[in-house]
């Protein structure tokens, strides 16, 4: 952890130091403006000096602030002192590299109180964290809306139990379940509720009840309106109805009600009176609201991974052209070793983008639904073989031991896709190297039960904490490593678990800090010749 004085001189009121990347938001493109300017969350990039390079229109909504006027804030003096100590913690944390997810009720212009869920994501420039940005989503309505539906769910359980004893249970239930009847003889005029209608309204049951044209201001206009016009078609074709109306409630602001009516005939067939029931359902239409949300939000998610797909795809024409170019460099005679030590690295990093663009575009296919596996009795054994002798020569580069605990000429044969049962034991065996330790040690071996085969492949490397098992497959989060020089983007071992997942296996972990880590790939076994 750094030490307090750093910490505390990022609060002084320094100048800001100019934008110089294209994370800045004078470099971002209109559309992106535009694309984070319509989410409801606030999204803002914050310096390592803690002052805004950037923040979305949210802002002005939550903290009453405009955004453009925000660029170069101090981070306290958008928060406020009480607010900003309780943030401190996890912003000292974002800025040692290590996102940061957590809850704050964050108070609003309005005199509000949002329930939110914030997360801080570093920056890393170079192993260090030039910045982080934040992004803040209300998940007020939703917390609270489903509390109230169990609680509601509870007291109508109640209610509907009380409605088939006495006379007396039936007023406490309707007490209980918000829940008012009433009726309406249409040669009188003359209606009749139920106590829970007068709660519901905020209406003295002692007092006459005013006429029906002089309830109006019980609803909004439009609400009035429609009510309106569905007791006149139940009076004049018999045809009942169910609504949902807004209407004022008696402590100030809308509620909701679930209106029921119906007509009611004489022995001759003529209507004569009406009859319903009006239910309280606020909490109800919240939860709706909520879920209407949360389906906007996976919407917003399946967008992502489809911009994700594209981009990727789009990556591959000049990836293409810039290995060609270096490939063609490399073919030139009489390049010296300066020369051709430049294009090797171009060539390499060419290589490196590649391989990245294949694991997003693998991951966002499968997050589409659009990667499929073909199961098929295979022998696993000579996939880890190619796999040991792929990466024998990173293996030697960082000073790490290969063993294969196969036995030679051993089947164990699985039901797999060939080239994805590869493609994920590539990535163990990689990720067993990378992050291991000088002079350590990967060792690979096999096993078979009555079901499945397992393939095991365990390093001597730093090992996980609980903490990190449990983002362990999570994409782009690598854990902390990015705070190292070991090369990699978080989107490996997701990718493998999401193939694992459509070979119907499993992806298994053992870890021990300072220890090691164990990876386990178990597929179920074929009805090949497994001896």
């Amino acid at each position: 952890m750094p030490n307090a004085e750093p910490f505390r001189s990022m609060t002084e009121a320094a100048p800001p130091s100019p934008p110089s990347d294209v994370r800045h938001s004078h470099q971002v493109p209109d559309f992106m403006h535009m694309l984070v300017d319509h989410v409801p969350a606030m999204l803002a990039y914050w310096g390592a000096d803690l002052r805004c390079r950037f923040a979305n229109k949210a802002y002005k909504t939550w903290f009453g602030v405009d955004p453009a006027g925000l660029i170069g804030t101090h981070i306290k003096d958008l928060l406020g002192p009480e607010l900003f100590a309780l943030n401190e913690p996890y912003i000292r944390g974002a800025l040692r590299g290590e996102e940061q997810l957590f809850e704050r009720v964050v108070p609003g212009k309005d005199g509000v109180q949002r329930h939110s869920l914030a997360t801080y994501i570093p920056d890393m420039v170079d192993g260090k964290a030039v910045g982080f940005m934040s992004h803040v989503t209300e998940v007020t309505k939703l917390k609270e809306a489903e509390a109230a539906l169990r609680a509601q769910v509870a007291e109508r359980e109640h209610a509907y139990e009380c409605l088939r004893q006495s006379e007396t249970a039936l007023r406490e239930a309707q007490q209980l379940g918000q829940i008012g009847s009433w009726e309406l003889d249409l040669d009188t005029n003359a209606p009749r509720w139920s106590d829970e209608m007068y709660r519901i309204f905020g209406l003295d049951p002692s007092q006459p009840l005013p006429p029906y044209t002089e309830r109006a201001h019980l609803y909004p206009p439009e609400s009035w309106a429609r009510l309106t016009r569905q007791i006149e078609h139940t009076t004049r074709t018999g045809e009942p109805y169910l609504i949902e109306l807004a209407y004022f409630k008696p402590g100030g602001g809308i509620g909701w009600v679930e209106a029921r009516g119906m007509a009611v005939r004489n022995p001759q067939g003529h209507i004569f009176k009406l009859a319903g029931t009006l239910m309280e359902v606020t909490e109800r239409h919240h939860v709706e609201e909520a879920r209407v949300q949360r389906d906007v939000a996976l919407a917003a998610n399946r967008n992502k991974t489809m911009l994700l797909s594209r981009v990727s795809h789009e990556l591959r024409t000049p990836l293409n052209g810039i290995m060609g170019y270096a490939q063609l460099n490399l073919m030139q005679p009489g390049l010296d070793a300066t020369q051709r030590q430049r294009n090797e690295i171009i060539l390499q990093c060419g290589q490196h983008m590649v391989e990245l663009v294949d694991d997003m575009l693998d991951l966002s296919g499968a997050e589409l639904g659009r990667i499929t596996v073909q199961r098929a009795a295979l022998d696993l054994a000579p996939l880890v073989e190619a796999s040991l002798l792929h990466f024998g020569p990173l293996a030697d580069a960082m000073r790490v031991e290969l063993v294969n605990r196969l036995v030679p000429h051993e089947a164990f044969h699985a039901m797999a896709d060939p080239m994805r049962a590869q493609q994920v034991i590539n990535h163990l065996v990689s990720n067993a190297i990378k992050y291991n330790r000088p002079e350590g040690r990967v060792t690979v071996s096999a096993h078979r039960s009555d079901t499945h085969i397992d393939i095991r492949v365990e390093d001597t490397g730093v090992g996980l904490t609980a903490q990190q098992l449990a983002r362990l497959f999570t994409p782009f989060d690598r854990l902390g490593a990015e705070a190292t020089s070991v090369e990699g983007t978080g989107v490996g071992l997701a990718l493998s678990k999401v193939l694992v997942d459509l070979m119907g296996g499993e992806l298994l972990v053992e870890s021990q800090p300072g220890k090691g880590s164990a990876f386990t790939l178990r597929l179920a076994r074929s009805a090949a010749t497994n001896h």
